[in-house]
């Protein structure tokens, strides 16, 4: 048995190719950069991302064969707005999830649909991160977009659609099209998409992530090498993926995913609905997922890129590790492209407070990664809140590669933290997604076997003394946060 997996991300695709043990057999990725046109938009091309798909696709199935692939699972980055004609092709550029663009748009839904409503329908609050004022901006500013277009798809759902000739969209990824989702009856909203001035029909159907979709294409196969016929699942959000890669489903558990963005997902088998954090499903298990989202690789790239510019990151790392937990009194507020949970404050900005001549780069960079981690810290309050516990973080993807970072993470959360080198986090997701589809894997869970079976795990525990120092910094960072909210009101 061999699985394909592809996971559209937000700088670059992987695929892979991963054996019943979740041995990787192949793998190959192809970097891509968004757009910024103006402040707060973030856009990309799909159609070059369908074209590096197809690319990476060859590379890995030349290499292994097309015949030892069973099924393919397809994950991706989400909210995205990619508007499709009838074929599949684009018709404007994709608004990423980073996109902030409409802030007035989700302000007006939320007041179209009366207080407290959108909650009630779609399970989080209205911001412009979310799909339904994306498309409510599009309604506004390129109707002539809107009423062209066939469908409206996710990352992961347009890929599969150009393998397939299907379009669907799953629950997780549904979830974040509030509110033109209804969490409670699974299905969209009427009610919700008149407000934003959504067509019904652009809305593609929705099933399980782990349902067969179709099979490859003829054309499809000549674009990738894969065998016409070989069976593609719906495939889901690449957060939800990568617990389901790392094997977390239970409640008590968590995984950390360390990627352009950093998300703390924490499954519960009851929905919680806290606004303050974002809600959605699990993938290839009956769970509910609690996500706590903040810039993690982003902010780390901008940092070298302004501050250390061809920098190996072991020197930075190294010069970090010099300095102690609280980084000598530095507090940093990481919000670079404004705050998701569970500030959501799209206006928030970074701030550096408490510099002094002694600081060098280093006290600068371990500032930053404890802000990283205290943004993680902040909003598992609120999922405690609401009854959650915590007693193991699952890491995965790039960012995890720092062991400071890493040790930084489990000190803020004071929760044990295990990552391995091997896992291939959102890639075994959608391999275990096409597993489930195809009946060739039975337990969602099977990703934890794969993880401990990879072997060289490295486990950090809290030290209890920088635990109690970050403790200390987090309610100067509460207090720094209301002074950067006085200051943006006062300079207008």
């Amino acid at each position: 048995m061999s699985l394909l997996g592809i996971d559209v991300g937000t700088t670059g695709v992987r695929v892979g190719v991963v054996d019943e043990n979740g041995r990787v057999l192949a793998e190959e990725s192809e970097t891509w950069k968004h757009d910024a046109p103006h402040p707060g938009w973030a856009e990309a091309d799909a159609e070059s991302w369908w074209a590096a798909v197809a690319r990476a696709c060859r590379s890995v199935v030349e290499r292994v064969g097309a015949d030892r692939i069973d099924a393919v699972g397809v994950v991706g980055q989400a909210p995205t707005a990619v508007l499709v004609d009838a074929s599949g092709r684009p018709l404007a550029p994709a608004i990423l999830w980073l996109d902030v663009r409409a802030s007035e748009e989700a302000r007006a839904l939320d007041t179209a649909l009366g207080p407290g409503r959108a909650v009630a329908i779609g399970g989080n609050r209205m911001h412009p991160y979310f799909l339904g004022p994306k498309l409510a901006w599009i309604r506004a500013h390129q109707p002539r977009a809107l009423d062209a277009a066939a469908l409206v798809l996710q990352s992961h759902a347009f890929v599969a659609m150009r393998l397939t000739g299907h379009a669907a969209c799953d629950p997780s990824t549904a979830m974040l099209c509030a509110p033109l989702f209804d969490a409670r009856s699974g299905a969209w909203s009427e009610e919700a998409a008149r407000a934003a001035g959504v067509p019904m029909r652009l809305l593609p159907p929705i099933v399980q992530a782990h349902q067969v979709l179709g099979g490859v294409t003829r054309d499809a196969a000549t674009a990738t090498a894969l065998r016409e016929g070989t069976p593609v699942v719906a495939g889901g959000g690449d957060f939800a993926a990568c617990a389901l890669g790392a094997g977390v489903v239970e409640e008590g558990e968590a995984c950390l995913m360390l990627g352009t963005a950093g998300n703390l997902l924490l499954p519960t088998r009851d929905p919680r609905f806290d606004s303050r954090l974002l809600n959605s499903h699990h993938v290839g298990a009956e769970r509910w997922l609690v996500l706590a989202g903040t810039l993690c690789g982003a902010a780390l790239e901008w940092f070298r890129r302004t501050f250390a510019p061809g920098t190996p990151w072991e020197t930075l790392e190294s010069e970090a590790a010099g300095a102690p937990p609280g980084a000598d009194g530095i507090v940093v507020l990481p919000y670079l492209q404004g705050e998701r949970t569970p500030i959501w404050d799209e206006h928030a900005r970074g701030v550096f407070s408490g510099l002094a001549l002694h600081h060098g780069r280093g006290h600068l960079y371990r500032a930053l990664l404890e802000g990283i981690a205290l943004s993680f810290r902040h909003s598992l309050a609120v999922a405690e809140a609401t009854g959650l516990r915590l007693h193991e973080v699952i890491a995965t993807n790039g960012a995890g590669k720092s062991a400071l970072l890493r040790q930084t993470l489990a000190d803020a959360l004071g929760t044990p933290l295990v990552w391995s080198p091997r896992s291939s986090g959102t890639l075994a997701g959608a391999a275990v997604l096409a597993g489930l589809g195809a009946g060739s894997i039975h337990e969602a869970a099977v990703g934890r076997r794969w993880l401990h079976d990879a072997g060289g795990l490295h486990r950090h525990v809290p030290d209890p003394g920088a635990h109690a120092r970050l403790e200390e910094v987090f309610a100067r960072r509460q207090a720094l946060f209301g002074a950067e909210i006085a200051a943006r009101g006062s300079l207008g």
